[in-house]
């Protein structure tokens, strides 16, 4: 017999699955593809192909003779996906109290070899206004051209730049013509307020033009202002940006923009995290390559965590640990994580409360990693491990808590403590701020972060004196413990 598809690739499961995972994985994809309700792009093909795919899979004989089709065709490869969870203890005695438990868990993309990757369709959407006037925009404007060296044959970049009005200085198209296209982006001259959201309406309109799931899309937002009047409206971009599968990554210069509308916007468009600080115009060029380097390494797009804990079960707190610390909140069971590249694992922790448990063997929760692959076909992709824990009625010996869980609660008690710290000052607890402040700068010396150390120090003192935080000093606090994470950062 002859195939048209490689069925579990299309269900996003492994070739040993289970009919119980066949036929949840089915109704979950189901329920996204159905025309009558999809707004996904060739939502009616991508449903029949999954009704294929449920029929030949729960058949027997059927199963057998694809299994057998797919080795001659030599698609027995590693799964896109890989899911482990390490729990803070392995055995927890049986109390007549509720009792805590960590669970470090790590989705990671095989090491594969690098292949050929889809096209890249990026759009820069770049702040002109009065205030970019000199370095900070001659900095962005070698980095728009480095990004065009970057990019290959097959991607699309394009270039909108941004004042108190939206102009388009770059169309995107294949085969871009590299030399018109940095004379487009060395053109652009500084003027004007800032109104964010009409560069991000003709940015998204740009991106949209060759938005699909055989690309890479992604938009990259730049500023050093405030935008005002038009937050709502950069926030309803933002979330249809989401919904679509469009990132956007945003980035502040300086200290006079808004940090929560630029970590909101980011969120909004389903990339938790993608808020950078730069403090300096010389960081602009490299934070461009990295970003676009990034996105050239997805290997998963859409990514999600979804948790469905067991009776007894409450999920207290839930924070991605890693590449950088971010909160996460639940939607329907699950949590949105953005795009998974190679070599850079997302790590997340769950804290969950447990209520008395009887001696012996409890499933806690079943975690379930799932997304799309970019290509062509945006298969599924899809992993999940049910998590269990032993209790006993006594517990002579406990073993320690692995150090990767204590790693990353340390990072993660230094984040929230910045947090702490701004609620304290918006509610006038300036000596509660105080104190700490200099105990956040203890706890980052003894980690090594002595620069971000001084900087907790010095806003200490400065709360001292006037009673406020400086403007520069809040958002080095908060983009440095949020970059802490549990994988060491490059250094220079």
């Amino acid at each position: 017999m002859e195939f048209k598809h490689d069925y579990y690739a299309l269900l996003g499961i492994p070739a040993d699955a289970d009919e119980r995972t066949i036929k949840r994985a089915y109704r979950r994809l189901a329920r996204l593809y159905h025309p009558d309700i999809s707004t996904e792009p060739q939502a009616a093909e991508r449903f029949q192909q999954l009704q294929e795919a449920y029929q030949i899979l729960m058949n027997p004989i059927q199963r057998q003779a694809f299994d057998h089709w797919r080795r001659r065709q030599g698609l027995e490869r590693a799964h896109p996906l890989i899911l482990r969870v390490t729990p803070s203890h392995e055995e927890l005695p049986c109390l007549d109290e509720p009792q805590a438990l960590y669970l470090l868990v790590e989705i990671a993309a095989p090491n594969q070899g690098k292949g050929s990757r889809p096209p890249i369709n990026l759009c820069l959407v770049l702040d002109r206004s009065t205030s970019m006037k000199g370095a900070r925009l001659y900095q962005v404007k070698e980095a728009a051209r480095s990004i065009v060296d970057q990019l290959a044959p097959d991607d699309l970049l394009s270039v909108v730049t941004f004042s108190d009005r939206a102009e388009l200085v770059l169309s995107g198209s294949h085969n871009m013509d590299k030399t018109a296209a940095k004379i487009a982006v060395g053109s652009i001259r500084s003027e004007g307020g800032t109104e964010i959201y009409q560069g991000l309406k003709l940015g998204l309109e740009q991106v949209e033009r060759w938005h699909g799931p055989g690309v890479l899309s992604h938009l990259i937002l730049i500023t050093d202002g405030q935008t005002y009047g038009d937050e709502e409206q950069c926030l309803e971009a933002a979330r249809r940006a989401g919904e679509r599968g469009i990132p956007i990554t945003t980035m502040g210069i300086g200290s006079d923009w808004n940090g929560k509308l630029l970590d909101e916007i980011a969120n909004l468009s389903k990339a938790p995290g993608s808020s950078i600080y730069l403090d300096s115009t010389a960081k602009i060029q490299e934070v461009f390559r990295d970003r676009v380097q990034a996105l050239g390494n997805t290997v998963v797009r859409d990514l999600a965590l979804s948790i469905h804990w067991g009776q007894g079960v409450t999920v207290k707190e839930l924070f991605r640990v890693s590449p950088e610390i971010t909160e996460l909140f639940l939607f329907d069971d699950r949590v949105t994580l953005g795009s998974l590249e190679m070599g850079s694992p997302q790590v997340v922790i769950l804290e969950l409360l447990l209520s008395p448990h009887t001696p012996g063997s409890h499933q806690l929760v079943r975690l379930a990693a799932q997304g799309t692959m970019p290509g062509a076909d945006g298969q599924a992709v899809y992993v999940e491990r049910n998590v269990e824990t032993r209790f006993v009625t006594s517990l002579e010996q406990r073993k320690p808590i692995p150090s990767d869980i204590v790693s990353a609660m340390g990072k993660l008690t230094i984040f929230k403590m910045q947090q702490r710290v701004t609620h304290e000052v918006e509610a006038g607890r300036i000596e509660s701020a105080i104190h700490r402040l200099k105990t956040m700068a203890t706890r980052l010396l003894d980690i090594g972060e002595t620069e971000l150390a001084q900087v907790a120090l010095l806003e200490a003192g400065r709360l001292e004196q006037t009673g406020s935080f400086s403007s520069e000093g809040q958002k080095k606090l908060h983009y440095g413990t949020r970059g802490l994470g549990i994988v060491p950062k490059k250094r220079p």
